[in-house]
């Protein structure tokens, strides 16, 4: 987390709630929210297992250097089985007040790799301008040394979509 410049942050909180469904099974789901005297809900997200997280980090990054965007959140809720799986839920913050949630990123750590799925930020090591890139990076040691991407968001203002759906669209 040090290697994409996010930093900690104690302005929102992270609750945790289970409803049933009419069949009766039980789903698990997450809400973000910021930490001030009346709060607001950020964003909710699915829990696979409530019974075996075991850490959730809320993290900042700020100027991300995309247009209109104040700040990325970091929602990283770590689960632990025989391995380590992070779901990471980022959502941009606009400057006009908003919350754009993108897709999740799961990885698995299992200690044999220093490799994982990340957004990448234009102000960002290997960010490109105007783009979130969705990219494998290669960590030593809090420092990326390199990155491998898989997708990318072009940023417009506030939308975004993949390369791949803009070029089926034309």
């Amino acid at each position: 987390m040090t290697a994409q410049q996010f930093d900690s942050t104690d302005a929102y909180f992270v609750s945790l709630k289970s409803t049933l469904q009419q069949d009766g099974d039980e789903v698990q789901s997450a809400s973000l929210s910021t930490d001030v005297d009346s709060p607001e809900e950020v964003t909710s997200f699915p829990v696979a297992d409530a019974a075996l997280i075991h850490d959730i980090q809320i993290t900042k990054l700020k100027n991300p250097g995309l247009s209109g965007v104040k700040s990325v959140l970091k929602v990283a809720v770590q689960y632990v089985e025989y391995c380590s799986y992070v779901v990471s839920n980022y959502i941009l913050e606009t400057e006009k007040g908003g919350y754009i949630t993108l897709p999740i990123l799961t990885n698995e750590d299992c200690g044999d790799s220093n490799k994982e799925i990340v957004y990448l930020f234009p102000n960002q090591v290997f960010g490109q301008a105007n783009q979130i890139i969705t990219s494998e990076i290669t960590v030593l040691e809090k420092s990326i040394l390199d990155a491998e991407q898989h997708d990318t968001f072009i940023w417009n203002d506030d939308s975004y979509g993949t390369s791949g759906m803009l070029y089926e669209e034309l």
